[in-house]
Order: structure tokens, then C-alpha cells, then sequence
């Protein structure tokens, strides 16, 4: 592959000490009704809530979190996926000391992956299939990988990953590998990475985590780690954010001011992280358990709009329905048209 000149990146202004920048954050993905208004956000579903982040620059921060506590949410609203808007003036998501949803200058310096890559909904299949295209590696994104050659050499042996594979004939693990050089390729100042490391096998994960280390100390990155494999991460980590079952903070902080990680320490326990995990995850369960309650159903279709909502058009989900939802719907509608009509007759007399 020739080299090419890469193309300049939009430049960063000055942004002060902190990297990352969360303050006073409250999100729900359904905030009115219909999910229509991001002024009134119902207590009841909110998912984050009034949460703050400080991380500096080169910090390399591991997020710990039950099923269902956020932790994705978080991480994709960091990434730009989605639009925050807080009632409280206070409330701002700043990356790089830029707006997290709204300044596409992000897009270049911000480098976020995870386990959805290659993931569609396919017409006329009905289900989410893996990324099968017959092309090679080496013609993936071509242009950004002829940008940066002696980053794409160092990633490609350490990943061990042939550029002549081709994607329809990849197990999981041979796919997740392509996604992280691709993802990697460009230089990244954010890094934000959600259960990536699973299908890795422990050879290729340990290199990564130790690639990642570099990164943060020799070019100053800032990394953002969600995971529940806490194989190799005792001394990885330079900070802890603990995000708990209600979307709150329950610990943030450097490494070396949680006490209890220093007790592990000085026992020298085998899987400290782990522990420390446990220690805390395993708090809200017993509460759960006791009191009989489950975490609230957080996947993507929990998300999709209202079927019965007729404001949503022709497009909207669960349009292919039965008649006699048909009907149910269409009679409904009609009730509530009549009743506006008297209202606003009621009201020119």
C-alpha cells in the first residue's frame, strides 16, 4: 500500500486541564411521552442522573457498573451518539473543552468502539447479522490506512491480523481484531471503549492493554474502559468511576485514593479489581434480591417509538399490525379528533 499525505486535523483550542468535563448530568431517553421534549425529563426514566466526570488529559479512567447502571449511555453520549439538553444551566458534557454532541471537530479526535460494529438490520431478514462483506482487510477504509503506515504496521502485528482476510470468512474474534485497527488507525486524543476486548483472546488483550498504557503516557490520550473482565487490570488503571444501579456516581477518583485497593494491595490479592468490583456490585444485588426488585429492561428496543402513537407517519415501528390493532388504533383516533372538535366548538361559543 502507498503512503499518502495525511490530511490535517481541525485544530483544539486551549481547553484547561481536564480532558473530559461532565457536570450535573440528568439523561433519559424518554423524556416526554413520545420522547418528544428534553426540556421536562420524567424522573421515573431517567437513566443518568446528576452525574459529574473530571478526567485529565492522559488519564486512563476504568468505569465499573452493574447490567443496565448506564455505563453504554454514558459512553455514547461522551461519543456524540446522543444529544443531552438539562434543564439545569449548570449541566454541560464537554470533551477536549468542546461541546460532546454538537462540534464535529470531535469527530477526528475521538475514537470510540463498540461491541455493535458491523451490525445492521437487514431488509427482509428481520434480525442483526455480524458485518459478512467479501472484501479484504487491506481495502477497508483504505485511504485512512495509507495515511498513517507505520501505525497500521504496529497495529496489524500486534492485533496478528493477515490484510488479505476477508470479512465473510472471520470468526467473532478475527472481526473484533479488524474493528480495533480500524478504529485505532488514527491518532486519538478520547478514546472510549465499551466490552471491547470480548471474543480477544488473552495474548491479544494483554498486548492491547499495554499498547493502550503507551498511548496515555506517550501521547498524552485519554482513555474511558467499560468492562466486566478485570483479567490484567489491576495496575492499568490510573482512575475508578463507580456508577451504580440508580445512574448515580457511587466512587470517582485516582487509583491511589481508594483505600481499599490498598488494603488488596498490601495482601497482595491476586485479582484486586475484581475484588473491588464484587465488593460493590454485589452490594446492590444482595439489596435487589432483598427487596425482589430487577433492573429496568435497558435494550435498544425499549427505545423504539410507540406503535400506537399515529404522529409518528407511515415510517413508524410496529407498523405491520393485525386489523384488528388496525381498527383498535383507528378508533381511537377518531374518538380523540371528536373530542377535540366539541372542545374547540365549546370555546368559539
Amino acid at each position: 500500500m502507498e503512503p499518502i499525505q495525511p490530511k490535517p486535523l481541525p485544530e483544539i483550542p486551549p481547553y484547561g486541564e481536564n480532558a473530559i468535563d461532565i457536570q450535573n448530568l440528568t439523561f433519559a431517553y424518554s423524556a416526554g411521552s413520545n420522547g418528544s421534549s428534553l426540556d421536562k425529563i420524567d424522573p421515573n426514566k431517567c437513566i443518568l442522573r446528576d452525574l459529574n466526570l473530571s478526567l485529565r488529559k492522559g488519564s486512563r479512567c476504568l468505569l465499573i457498573g452493574g447490567n443496565g447502571s448506564g455505563k453504554s449511555t454514558l459512553l455514547r453520549i461522551l461519543a456524540g451518539r446522543h444529544l443531552t439538553k438539562n434543564p439545569n444551566p449548570q449541566s454541560h458534557v464537554k470533551v477536549l473543552g468542546l461541546h460532546a454532541f454538537h462540534d464535529t471537530r470531535l469527530n477526528f479526535h475521538r475514537a470510540y468502539l463498540d461491541c455493535d460494529w458491523g451490525m445492521r438490520n437487514v431488509a427482509f431478514v428481520g434480525a442483526a447479522v455480524p458485518l459478512m462483506a467479501d472484501i479484504p482487510v487491506h481495502k477497508m477504509m483504505e485511504r485512512l490506512q495509507a495515511s498513517y503506515p507505520e501505525r497500521r504496521q504496529e497495529l496489524l502485528e500486534m492485533l496478528n491480523i493477515d490484510i488479505n482476510w476477508r470479512m465473510h470468512q472471520l470468526s467473532d474474534g478475527q472481526r473484533r481484531r479488524v474493528q480495533i485497527f480500524l478504529g485505532l488507525i488514527r491518532p486519538f486524543q478520547i478514546l472510549l471503549l465499551d466490552e471491547i476486548t470480548t471474543s480477544l483472546d488473552v495474548c491479544v488483550r494483554q498486548d492491547l492493554l499495554r499498547w493502550l498504557v503507551r498511548e496515555s503516557e506517550e501521547r498524552g490520550a485519554t482513555i474511558i474502559y467499560a468492562t466486566h473482565i478485570f483479567d490484567g487490570l489491576d495496575d492499568w488503571a490510573s482512575h475508578l468511576f463507580y456508577l451504580t444501579n440508580k445512574g448515580q456516581c457511587g466512587w470517582q477518583g485516582k487509583m491511589e485514593e481508594l483505600e481499599v485497593y490498598h488494603k488488596l494491595k498490601a495482601e497482595n490479592h491476586p485479582c484486586k479489581m475484581l475484588a473491588i468490583a464484587d465488593h460493590w456490585l454485589r452490594a446492590e444485588l444482595n439489596e435487589n434480591r432483598r427487596l425482589q426488585q430487577f433492573e429496568p429492561a435497558q435494550g435498544a428496543a425499549v427505545r423504539l417509538p410507540d406503535p400506537t402513537d399515529i404522529s409518528q407517519g407511515g415510517y413508524a415501528s410496529g407498523r405491520l399490525q393485525t386489523d384488528e390493532e388496525i381498527a383498535a388504533r383507528k378508533q381511537r383516533h377518531e374518538r380523540a379528533a371528536a373530542l377535540h372538535a366539541i372542545k374547540m366548538q365549546s370555546m368559539e361559543q
